[in-house]
This record gives C-alpha cells, sequence and structure tokens, in this order.
C-alpha cells in the first residue's frame, strides 16, 4: 500500500497531522512525567537531567532503530545519510517516516538511567515516572498514523464491518481494518492502568508493567498491519523487539529471584514452569505467523485468534516472574 500522506497548514508550514499529534504526545508525556516525578519524590536533579538527556536521546534512538531497521539500504547510500530525510524513499518507507517508537522508549530510559547514576537517584523509580508519559505518547502518535499512510490492516471481507472505528477507506474506495486506532485505544488503556492503581509499589514496577503491556500486545497488533513496518527479510522487527524485551523482563526477574531471601521467594517450580510456558508460546507464535501467510488449513482468523491467546499467555507468564520477584 502506497502512502496516504495527509498535510495541514500550520504557521505557513506544512505538517501532518502525523507529525502534530506526535508534538502533542511528547508534550503530554513530558507533562505527566513532571506530575508523576514529582508526587513520587524524585529528585529535582534526576528530573531536570533526565529531561536535559531523554528527549535528545529518544529522537537520536528513535532514528537510530529505524536507520538499523533499514542497514541494507543505509549501507547502500552511506551511513553519512543518517540524518537524511529528503529523499522519496525515505520519507515514505514505513517507521512513521523514518523513526520508531521502540527507539524512542530506549532513547528516554538510557536518558533516566544516565540521570539516575549521575544524582545517586534509584532507577526504578524514574522509570516509574517515566512509564505513564511513554504510553500516553504512544496513544497520541497512533492515531495521527493513518494520515501518512500507516497502521492499516487488512482488506475487510465482511461488508458489515466497512464503517470508522472498525476500518478506513483509501482513495481507491477500499475499507481496511484501521489497526492504528486499535493501538491508540491499547496505549490509552495501558496509560490508564499505570495510573490508576494508586497502591504503593516497589520502585520500577510500573515500568515493568508498561513493558510487558505494551510488549505483549504490540506482538499480535504488528501482524495485523499491511502497512510498510519495518521489516528484516519477512520478520517484522517490532515484534522481535517486543519478543526481546519481554525475555529480558523475565531473565531479570530470574536473576531477582535468585537473589531474594529463600523465605520469601516464589516457589521454584513455577519460576521454571512460567519459563518453560513463556518460551513454548513463543515458539507457537513464530509457527503461526508462518501460518498466516502460508496455511490452507487454518483460516486466518483462527491463526490471529491463537495468536492473540498466545501472546497473553507470554504476558501472564512475564507477569509472574517479572512482577513478583
Amino acid at each position: 500500500m502506497e502512502s496516504q500522506v495527509l498535510t495541514l497548514n500550520i504557521f505557513a508550514r506544512e505538517m501532518s497531522p502525523y507529525a502534530l499529534l506526535t508534538w502533542v504526545g511528547a508534550i503530554a508525556a513530558l507533562i505527566v512525567f513532571l506530575i508523576c516525578a514529582g508526587r513520587t519524590k524524585v529528585k529535582g536533579s534526576a528530573i531536570a537531567l533526565t529531561v536535559v538527556l531523554g528527549i535528545p536521546l529518544a529522537l537520536l534512538c528513535a532514528r537510530a532503530y529505524y536507520v538499523l531497521a533499514r542497514l541494507d539500504f543505509f549501507m547502500s547510500i552511506g551511513l553519512n545519510q543518517f540524518f537524511r530525510t529528503d529523499d522519496e524513499e525515505l520519507r515514505t518507507w514505513g517507521a512513521a517516516n523514518g523513526a520508531a517508537f521502540w527507539g524512542a522508549v530506549g532513547g528516554a530510559a538510557l536518558g533516566a538511567w544516565i540521570a539516575a547514576k549521575a544524582t545517586k537517584e534509584k532507577t526504578g523509580k524514574i522509570m516509574d515516572a517515566l512509564a505513564p508519559g511513554a504510553a500516553l505518547g504512544i496513544f497520541f502518535s497512533r492515531l495521527g498514523e493513518y494520515s501518512i499512510g500507516e497502521g492499516i490492516g487488512p482488506d475487510v471481507s465482511v461488508e458489515g464491518l466497512c464503517f470508522f472505528p472498525i476500518a478506513v477507506v483509501n482513495e481507491w474506495e477500499e475499507w481496511r481494518y484501521s489497526v492504528f486506532l486499535l493501538e491508540a485505544v491499547v496505549a490509552l488503556v495501558i496509560f490508564m492502568l499505570l495510573v490508576g492503581d494508586g497502591r504503593k509499589k516497589t520502585d520500577g514496577y510500573r515500568a515493568r508493567m508498561f513493558l510487558i503491556l505494551y510488549a505483549s500486545t504490540q506482538i499480535v497488533l504488528e501482524s495485523l498491519r499491511r502497512d510498510n513496518f519495518l521489516r528484516w527479510l519477512f520478520v517484522r522487527v517490532s515484534q522481535v523487539v517486543a519478543a526481546v524485551v519481554l525475555l529480558f523482563l523475565v531473565i531479570a526477574g530470574i536473576i531477582r529471584w535468585t537473589k531474594k531471601d529463600p523465605q520469601a521467594r516464589m516457589p521454584k517450580g513455577r519460576v521454571i514452569a512460567c519459563t518453560a510456558v513463556f518460551v513454548l508460546l513463543a515458539g507457537v507464535i513464530i509457527l503461526l505467523e508462518f501460518a498466516i501467510d502460508k496455511s490452507a488449513t487454518l483460516s486466518v482468523g483462527m491463526a490471529y485468534l491463537l495468536e492473540t491467546i498466545c501472546c497473553a499467555g507470554m504476558g501472564v507468564c512475564a507477569w509472574q516472574v517479572a512482577m513478583k520477584n
């Protein structure tokens, strides 16, 4: 599908609704971070340094993620074109015009980690303050994706579903599922869950909660997309990164478990079982991804239903190991 780029005229400059909403999301994320950091009594110096480092690192890493995902292309034109955006292919090929959400999340987290080390603040405390804003920022950005031809799903085969918000129509009068809107709703729900739980939690709890919920939902939501998503051959980059994030959280949870007082630990059998089921479900998802494209016996709808169940199972297993240790 070619990009359907819509533009607005703001202050005598053309800007896509995506760009506008991304900036709105970034400002909203910053405001939410400042509020959350103030409520949890994060050191003022840590807040300031996180903002100073987090914003440029989020932008830089979002771009770096895109370049690494398209490394073959950038190798062909030269890595000195890292910041180049005037090429037609670069402006229309995927990942929200040359940047990606996972890169931005990683860059902001890196800025928070450096700020924590420099100011001797707890890293988890800063990450917890960042998490709700990250979800809200993603919500706004996802809303604007349609304006650049992104976040579009498969063709709608059921005539009764050919209406907004279930689907959107393109310039060829084809109705396609509005995955971008579903991703926005998921991000908003995650935001509400993060800010709605007022119970006192250990440092890093909300950051891990955000990553588990976002990563486990992204695996199946990215599979639904039929736009210019980033890929390595036939592998969707965001799905791989989401799975790696979940695996990292499981491993980190196991490491924390080994350091706990044996009397306070989760039973060893449960840790082993959750880890084994997590790996098994990841393998099933890989097979289902092949089935979606190749299988003649398993319907696409059934494959997506099974994949959704497996992603939920992976999230539950990661939650058990990462959140309760």
